[in-house]
C-alpha cells in the first residue's frame, strides 16, 4: 500500500466524525434560525414537518445498498430544503413574530395600618397598550392586602384583574395585560369599602417627559430628566410642519447627539425611550429649526424623594420657560 493510502486510510476514521459532526451544526444552526424567526406555535409546526423530513430521507438513504458522499449531500440539501419551505411557508401564511413589547413598570405600597389609612397613592399613571409589571409592597404587618382593578369607575364594574393576596411584610410583581387608554377603579379586595382604593389612569406617554411644539416654539426652555435611568420622551407637535428633538452635550450640537427623535409633523404626538443619561447639563433643540432650543438638567430625585418620583407621578417637562 502506498503512504498516500496508508494516509487515507488513517485519516477517514478522524474525517468521517468530524465531517459528519460539522454537517449536524450547520443543519441545527439552519434550523434554529428559522424557528426563531416564527412565532411560537408555527415553529413548533414547522420543527415537527423538519424532523417527519429528516427521519423520510435518512430512511431513503439508510435503504441504499451503498451510501455515497454524494447521498450524503443530498440528505443535507433535502432537509435544508424541507426546514427553508416549511419555514417561509409558516412566515407567508401566519407571519414574522410580534416583537416583544417590554412592561411599563409601576410601584404601589400598603403601608402599615393601609386599612384606615389607604394605599401609599390613590392614583397611578400607567402606559396604554403594553403590558404593565406592577410591584406591590405589602408593608402591613400580619395583615393581607391585594390590588383588584375594574373596568369602571367602582366595583361595580367587570373585574380586570384580580391579583393574589400576601400578608404583610412581603412583596409580589403582578403581571397585568396591557388597558386601553382610560381610568379604571382600583382596590384591595380583602378590605372593600375601606380607604383601600383609588384610580388607574392609563394615557400614552405615562412616565416620560412631555414637551409640545406649537409656533415654531417649544412650551418650556428646560426639561428635566432623571439620572443614569431609562426615560420616555413624548413630543406633542401641534404644527402641521416638521419637528424633532436632539439632546447634545453643549449648545455647539456638534457631534453625536445623545438622543434625538424620529422627524414628524403634526399635529401628532410621539413617544420615544431615553437611554440613561448621566447626571450634568446638556442642551435640546430642533435640528430643523434651531432657534427651538432649551436646557437639558440630568439630575437624581431630591434627597428623601427615595432615588424615585412620588408613587403615580412621573417626570415631566419644567413649567417654566416656553418659546
Amino acid at each position: 500500500m502506498s503512504d498516500r493510502g496508508e494516509r487515507q486510510s488513517l485519516l477517514l476514521p478522524i474525517l468521517i466524525p468530524v465531517g459528519a459532526l460539522v454537517i449536524i451544526v450547520v443543519v441545527l444552526f439552519t434550523l434554529s434560525r428559522v424557528l426563531l424567526s416564527l412565532k411560537p406555535n408555527a415553529a413548533t409546526g414547522v420543527a415537527l414537518v423538519a424532523a417527519a423530513g429528516i427521519m423520510a430521507v435518512a430512511a431513503f438513504v439508510a435503504g441504499r445498498k451503498q451510501v455515497s458522499g454524494a447521498a450524503l449531500g443530498g440528505f443535507v440539501g433535502a432537509v435544508a430544503g424541507i426546514t427553508m419551505f416549511a419555514g417561509g411557508l409558516a412566515i407567508a401564511v401566519i407571519g414574522p413574530p410580534e416583537k416583544e413589547v417590554p412592561p411599563f413598570h409601576a410601584t404601589l405600597a400598603a403601608p402599615e395600618g393601609a386599612i384606615e389609612s389607604g394605599f401609599s397613592t390613590d392614583a397611578l399613571t400607567v402606559e396604554a397598550n403594553v403590558p404593565i409589571e406592577l410591584e406591590f409592597d405589602n408593608e402591613d404587618p400580619g395583615i393581607g392586602h391585594n390590588v383588584q382593578i375594574f373596568d369602571g369607575a367602582d366595583d361595580s364594574a367587570p373585574s380586570l384583574f384580580d391579583g393574589a393576596a400576601i400578608t404583610g411584610p412581603d412583596s409580589i410583581p403582578y403581571e397585568i395585560a396591557p388597558l386601553a387608554p382610560g381610568d379604571y377603579f382600583f382596590h384591595c379586595r380583602l378590605h372593600p369599602g375601606t380607604a383601600m382604593q383609588g384610580t388607574i389612569t392609563v394615557q400614552e406617554g405615562a412616565g416620560g417627559i412631555q414637551i409640545v411644539a406649537k409656533d415654531t416654539a417649544w412650551d418650556t426652555d428646560e426639561l428635566d430628566l432623571p439620572a443614569d435611568t431609562p426615560s420616555k420622551l413624548t413630543v406633542d407637535n401641534e404644527d402641521p410642519f416638521d419637528h424633532n428633538l436632539s439632546i447634545y452635550e453643549d449648545n455647539t450640537a456638534s457631534g453625536t447627539p445623545l438622543f434625538t427623535s424620529e422627524t414628524f409633523a403634526g399635529p401628532d404626538v410621539m413617544t420615544f425611550p431615553v437611554d440613561p443619561i448621566p447626571e450634568g447639563t446638556y442642551y435640546f433643540r430642533c435640528d430643523i429649526h434651531p432657534t427651538m432650543e432649551g436646557t437639558v438638567v440630568v439630575a437624581p430625585p431630591p434627597p428623601g424623594e427615595g432615588g424615585s418620583p412620588p408613587p403615580g407621578e412621573s417626570p415631566s417637562a419644567s413649567p417654566e420657560g416656553g418659546g
